[in-house]
């Protein structure tokens, strides 16, 4: 039987793959657990001859929590450093995360399937398909003779 983190990362990988998709070259270089559910994850590609290298911070806490930008934009030994590449900061979070500490030229991915409502973490479904409703057949009634 799976632990509730292991569901949780499963959402994590969702959320990611959505939002860079395989199609479009991106793969996972690697990934660095925080504490809890906070993670960094480096995303990658090559695209017009120069190399895309993505931070990507995803977080289920309430408020971003400071650690996680300072991790970010610290400078890593283990991350390969490319004189010819793109870098930027992008964050998955919550939908009604308070981002309040995030520089404002990082890009927020908000996410589909959770979000805050007050201070609950709350998993939005998907609403539910309702079929067409047929009208109500009538009954012949038959005239008196």
């Amino acid at each position: 039987m799976g632990s509730s983190q292991d569901v949780m990362r499963l959402y994590i990988t969702r959320e990611i793959s959505g939002n860079f998709s395989q199609i479009d070259g991106w793969s996972v270089a690697k990934s660095h657990t925080l504490s809890g559910y906070n993670q960094v994850f480096f995303i990658e590609r090559f695209k017009n001859g120069m190399k895309e290298l993505v931070k990507l911070g995803v977080t289920f806490d309430r408020v971003v929590p400071q650690s996680l930008i300072d991790f970010m934009t610290m400078g890593l030994p283990d991350v390969p450093s490319f004189s010819n590449r793109q870098n930027r900061f992008e964050l998955i979070v919550p939908k009604n995360t308070d981002i309040s500490v995030v520089p404002e030229s990082w890009k927020i991915h908000y996410m589909n399937t959770f979000g805050y409502e007050g201070e609950s973490l709350v998993w939005n479904k998907k609403p539910v398909r309702k079929e067409k409703e047929e009208p109500a057949k009538k009954q012949a009634v038959p005239k008196p003779a």
